[in-house]
């Protein structure tokens, strides 16, 4: 699937939606959540949110909570560039990695 838009959030649905298996139309949470699920970061409860940090901080290889160090450390892991700015970070990540990063 090609990149929608240049925007973060289009970058950001079209990355899960390729990855999570689900229709394309589905909501960012819902790929999300299938794609952490599928991961082995979800869990009967679990928030999307937790899942979502701790996949983070599996694919930035740090046990940090600051989301700002997290998309930096994810970038290098991955090789993509980083920058000192966190939105232009995670776009980044979501335009420069293909395949799912390791879990």
């Amino acid at each position: 699937m090609a990149i929608q838009d240049k925007t973060l959030s289009g970058a950001e649905h079209d990355w899960f939606a390729t990855r999570s298996g689900l229709a394309s139309s589905a909501p960012l949470t819902e790929h999300k959540a299938k794609f952490f699920s599928d991961q082995g970061f979800g869990g009967v409860g679990k928030p999307l949110t937790q899942m979502e940090l701790e996949w983070l901080q599996a694919v930035a290889g740090t046990s940090s909570i600051n989301e700002g160090d997290l998309w930096r450390e994810a970038c290098a892991a991955q090789s993509v560039p980083v920058t000192q700015f966190t939105a232009l970070n995670k776009l980044h990540f979501f335009t420069g990695v293909a395949g799912s990063p390791p879990a």
